[in-house]
């Protein structure tokens, strides 16, 4: 029997949970971008648009964002970068505004490098003692296996009468 070609394809159950999460991500981004978000922790005070406010929004880990949703990544920053810059300046209080806006944004961008350099450089503290370790215990056993390779010379006992 021959299916009819106008009909959608029939989609396996991934790719309609893959598809239903990037509806819930669409109607979260869109809420937050509106300021209107669900969530209750996200509407206390203004939310930040970033990878885990936008994961809380729509009830999604942030993993699946990452691996799956990379498209919304590039959604989110642009949101932000038109979130962040007013198109016009109306008085230099706006442009102050605007500035703190800036800076705020620099430090958290820095305050997020620093945690990432920290966690880098103790992932290759721990490399270098693992590998320490690891040389230590290569040389250890190459000289216990050096030592019984060593040949053995017998001697052959004197008989007593």
């Amino acid at each position: 029997m021959a299916r009819d070609a106008t009909r959608m394809p029939v989609l396996n159950p991934y790719e309609r949970r893959r598809q239903a999460t990037d509806r819930k991500l669409r109607d979260a981004l869109a809420r937050m971008i509106d300021s209107t978000p669900h969530d209750a922790s996200l509407q206390e005070r203004r939310c930040r648009l970033s990878v885990a406010s936008l994961a809380r929004e729509a009830g999604v880990a942030r993993n699946a964002i990452y691996t799956n949703h990379r498209a919304m990544i590039d959604a989110l920053r642009q949101a932000t970068q038109q979130q962040g810059v007013p198109s016009r300046r109306k008085s230099w209080e706006d442009q102050l505004a605007q500035q703190r806006a800036v800076i705020d944004l620099l430090k958290a961008q820095q305050r997020r490098l620093v945690t990432e350099n920290a966690a880098l450089l103790k992932r290759a503290l721990d490399s270098e003692a693992a590998a320490a370790r690891h040389q230590r215990q290569s040389a250890r056993l190459l000289a216990e296996q050096d030592r019984e390779r060593k040949p053995v010379t017998l001697v052959p006992r004197p008989r007593i009468a």
